[in-house]
């Protein structure tokens, strides 16, 4: 082999060994462990295999309905083709409880042993319950993974 050819093929190995130490698998397979998570203080399980799109995420989004004001905080997950929003509302001068989940809409049901509301529409479920006076909403296009996500 002449040398020149050598050469290349070592600087080719040396700049793949470089590339491939600065990518981390986590970025595409996402993480091999569960993590938990937090969100406006409530905590989420986030199953292995899922990586967060952070330019996605929701931080202290104020927003006013019915001049009643909330704050908002998500958090976006996805494995493949499936996505997960992680989202936390909490009204000022108002406790989330089941009565104002249920009025937010859906079918009763308990999903890993928290009772809520699953409301499906344009695709996606939603499942929505209440947690130390706040509002929880799960939202993906997999109805099967919300219960791996919930920490009772």
């Amino acid at each position: 082999m002449n040398r020149k050819l050598l050469l290349i093929l070592i600087l080719i190995s040396l700049f793949s060994i470089t590339a491939v130490s600065a990518f981390s698998f986590d970025d595409l397979f996402g993480s091999g462990e569960n993590q938990t998570v937090e969100v406006d203080g409530i905590e989420f399980n986030v199953p292995a295999g899922y990586s967060e799109n952070a330019t996605q995420e929701i931080i202290n989004q104020q927003q006013s309905v019915g001049g009643v004001n909330y704050v908002t905080n998500g958090k976006f997950y996805y494995s493949g083709l499936t996505t997960v929003l992680l989202y936390v509302a909490s009204y000022d001068g108002y406790k989330v409880d089941e009565s104002i989940v249920e009025a937010v809409g859906g079918n009763a049901t308990t999903i890993n042993g928290v009772d809520g509301y699953l409301d499906y529409g344009g695709g996606y479920y939603s499942f929505n319950y209440p947690k130390d006076d706040k509002l929880v909403v799960i939202t993906t296009n997999d109805k099967d993974v919300i219960g791996d996500f919930i920490i009772p």
